[in-house]
């Protein structure tokens, strides 16, 4: 029987009742059906039952280690390296910029003082890991800041190597960014919400002082000098503001690992990046409470008192190391970066393979700065077994 007959038989309130339902029908149809276009902007979206359920399971190891002690928390984001420009709608939970998503959730259900982002967004290349386009490199940083503009934490950025423009080898992006561009754009966002950060004239490294704890955070750019390196004057920065009040506990973050070895992919030669070992003189020396300089660099810690260093961390790498080098802990995070079984050297813990799409990779690093203790917690790929303990 044709529509127009079927309603004729019907009674008037048969007639709406019937009309409202295909209308119903109609819209469910197409809700079902329709997708919207991608976007800069992030898209509503019901949150995934296995995020919510792997940051609880990470937080209760957290509670019971924690216990009742003055803490500083911040979970780390970093390497996304994630090349599409626009989020996808219905989302796409393969692309890594969800991730940081999940990874302002963690901070939020941790309480945490902030997080932390160490760089390598993946503005420079396309999805076939060619140089990026400028029109697509404007849009993927308008994603990324969008990440974070209406995000309540402080927010701490670390510039990557791979956030100058650098695609692979001398191949670059047809936009690049200088550091000071980086910092306007990134720490710079951070500070128009009010966050007292102390930096750099561009913004792009500086320091956090965690409101009532004792502790202050270095972030540092591993690319002002080069590809990979510290300027001279930004190793002054870290010398000077090392000085700090009588028992403070300070944590360096940057980028690149600074440790000779540690962070090397197969066949990379051994060595620090430029300034890196220069640096590390200036935390030895911090540790030892010493005065001194070297290669135009001066310092002088012998007034601080009971001070503490709870390491150096970085991303980078695409894997888990650490090492005790002059009584100073290194540490990289995996992150979401992959290293091909040719490139993965001996001896390094990497997680794979990971399933983005069912899985964060996020670690959240605690800090007793009293009782001089720090702990990796992971969220997600490698479970409770990649969680790690540090004493300082």
């Amino acid at each position: 029987m044709h529509l127009i007959g079927s309603l004729c038989s019907l009674s008037n309130t048969n007639i709406s009742a019937t009309l409202l339902a295909l209308a119903l029908a109609a819209g469910t149809a197409m809700a079902q059906t329709a997708t919207a276009p991608p976007s800069t902007a992030i898209p509503e979206f019901a949150m995934p039952a296995w995020v919510d359920q792997q940051i609880s399971e990470t937080k209760t190891r957290f509670d019971a280690w924690r216990g009742s002690d003055e803490v500083v928390v911040f979970p780390i984001v970093t390497d996304i390296h994630a090349a599409r420009p626009l989020f996808a709608n219905p989302p796409d939970f393969r692309d890594t910029k969800y991730h940081v998503l999940f990874a302002r959730r963690a901070a939020q259900a941790f309480q945490a003082d902030f997080l932390a982002e160490l760089g390598d967004i993946g503005f420079d290349r396309d999805l076939k890991w060619q140089p990026s386009n400028k029109a697509d490199a404007e849009l993927r940083l308008e994603s990324q800041r969008n990440l974070f503009k209406d995000f309540a934490l402080p927010v701490l950025f670390c510039m990557g190597n791979h956030d100058n423009g650098r695609a692979n080898g001398a191949l670059c992006s047809k936009l690049r960014l200088t550091p000071e561009q980086y910092g306007a754009m990134f720490n710079g966002m951070t500070i128009k919400k009010g966050v007292p950060l102390v930096t750099s004239s561009g913004n792009d490294y500086g320091y956090y002082d965690v409101p009532g704890k004792n502790c202050r955070v270095f972030f540092l750019n591993s690319s002002d000098a080069s590809e990979a390196g510290f300027s001279v004057p930004q190793v002054q920065f870290l010398a000077d503001n090392l000085r700090l009040p009588p028992d403070t506990c300070a944590v360096v973050l940057q980028h690149r690992c600074i440790h000779p070895t540690i962070g090397k992919w197969r066949g990379n030669k051994p060595g620090s990046i430029k300034n890196g070992e220069l640096a590390i003189k200036v935390l030895v020396a911090f540790r030892a409470g010493e005065k001194g300089e070297a290669e135009g660099v001066q310092w002088d810690f012998t007034g601080n008192r009971n001070c503490s260093l709870a390491g150096s961390i970085s991303g980078d790498s695409h894997f888990n190391n650490q090492a005790l080098y002059h009584d100073i802990h290194f540490i990289i995070t995996q992150g979401y970066g992959t290293v091909s079984a040719k490139d993965l050297p001996d001896n390094v813990d990497y997680v794979t393979p990971v399933d983005r799409s069912k899985s964060m990779l996020v670690d959240v690093v605690a800090i007793k700065p009293a009782q001089r203790d720090m702990m990796f917690f992971r969220i997600g790929a490698g479970g409770p077994e990649r969680d790690r303990a540090f004493q300082f």
